[in-house]
């Protein structure tokens, strides 16, 4: 459900399943994902929702960085589609994709899924309101917390190392997944004989933000980045995946280096 680049990744993991993608316009989808016409927000074509599904993945993108979006579609939009899913399976699987921002832990600490949430901005505040009432609604959902997605398409940092962006002094620590990986993480969930209420998803190497630009302007052939005025400061923080990988993930883009 919202099924755009990560659906469409996942779905090419799901190989041997009966996969459905909705979406408002699912033209686009490949062969091999049966298209749904509808409105997360609306509930618009909810009619054609297929009978007896058992699995939900519910990977939607806001229509605005606003609460209210965020609200409208991780928490309003989910309960009318599992209220509207038409005698889907006894033992109903949901895969609700999250976010990291619900950690709010920003001085360099290491995070796991026993972590505290105690997210910092309205994202994450929203995104804990929606899994709180996936788990309510769904007795078998997991929340796959992805980091911060990146691949084909998603060159923010590769614009930020090109216009050569100061950087704040001190140790930020960032943290990502690849899209094929984070794809291939949600297709484990679905397949897996019994899934754990919450799993971070991200690569083996937390790394600086320093770190990482640096080392994407050498490859671009272009100077480091300079360095705002300031004290230096410690912030973010350092994702464990330990856990998906005690599950059989393995990363294919373990790091920066190997993604970008």
């Amino acid at each position: 459900a919202g099924c755009g680049e990560l659906g469409i990744a996942t779905a090419a993991c799901l190989e041997g399943s009966v996969v459905y993608g909705l979406r408002r316009n699912p033209s686009s989808l490949p062969p091999g994902i049966r298209p749904v016409a509808g409105d997360l927000l609306t509930g618009a074509g909810f009619a054609a929702l297929p009978e007896g599904i058992d699995t939900l993945i519910y990977a939607p993108t806001p229509g605005a960085r606003t609460e209210e979006g965020y609200r409208a579609i991780y928490v309003q939009a989910l309960e009318r589609l599992l209220r509207a899913l038409p005698q889907p399976a006894a033992a109903l699987r949901l895969i609700y994709v999250s976010s990291t921002a619900v950690y709010g832990q920003d001085a360099g600490e290491v995070v796991d899924e026993g972590s505290i949430t105690a997210p910092l901005g309205f994202n994450g505040r929203v995104l804990l309101e929606g899994e709180r009432l996936a788990a309510s609604l769904v007795p078998e959902a997991c929340m796959l917390r992805l980091s911060g997605l990146y691949g084909p398409g998603r060159h923010w940092l590769l614009r930020r190392a090109r216009a050569g962006e100061a950087l704040l002094p001190g140790e930020h620590w960032t943290n990502r997944i690849h899209l094929d990986d984070a794809a291939a993480l949600a297709a484990l969930l679905t397949h897996a004989a019994s899934v754990p209420p919450r799993v971070i998803g991200v690569d083996d190497t937390p790394a600086t933000e320093r770190e990482v630009l640096d080392w994407i302007a050498q490859r671009l052939g272009l100077p480091p980045l300079p360095t705002q005025s300031g004290g230096a400061l410690i912030g973010g923080k350092r994702l464990s995946n330990q856990l998906a990988r005690s599950l059989g993930w393995r990363p294919r883009y373990p790091s920066y280096r190997d993604g970008y």
